[in-house]
């Protein structure tokens, strides 16, 4: 009776233990939060590059705006310059950046919204001391063109008195 009662036991634990998913659930969960890290760590990157602006190197701004961007986004990024540029230079603008965080706020199918706060010291001729603030940046991506950059909203979020709309590129 014993030896029955063992093979059924060993039985119904062999078919539980061989029916049961949760290690690929596991792996799923893993390989959604290391996609979703993914995300995160590209928008952060770019929203890093586009806070660093110094007046003197007006093109290596545009290139961090541009870089990893869309071909449709890319010329109305480099037109913002075109216009913001002047005015940097007049101001003597510059401004450093360090990373507060970048978070996930959606994803649908190989699109990702992650939002990027960075914060960030500026200086320019009516505030040589500096002035601290905090940029927020919406950056969508495609996970599918290797992360590229669909869209950018808040791009000059952290300029003194500047506020830039979302551009539209979805």
């Amino acid at each position: 009776m014993i030896a029955v009662l063992s093979l059924v036991a060993a039985i119904v634990l062999g078919v539980l233990w061989a029916t049961d998913d949760s290690a690929d659930e596991l792996a799923a969960l893993q390989s959604r939060l290391e996609v979703e890290a993914a995300a995160e760590a590209a928008a952060a990157r770019y929203a890093l590059r586009v806070s660093e602006v110094d007046h003197r190197d007006l093109d290596a701004w545009r290139a961090a705006l541009t870089e990893g961007v869309t071909a449709q986004l890319a010329p109305k990024l480099d037109a913002a310059v075109d216009v913001v540029g002047p005015w940097l230079s007049q101001m003597e603008y510059t401004a450093t950046a360090r990373l507060l965080a970048a978070d996930l706020s959606e994803a649908e199918g190989d699109r990702y919204v992650v939002q990027v706060f960075v914060d960030m010291t500026s200086k320019s001729k009516q505030t040589p001391d500096g002035v601290a603030a905090t940029a927020t940046y919406t950056v969508t991506l495609d996970r599918a063109s290797d992360w590229t950059i669909t869209d950018v909203g808040g791009v000059g979020g952290g300029l003194p008195g500047a506020t830039t709309p979302p551009t539209g590129g979805r």
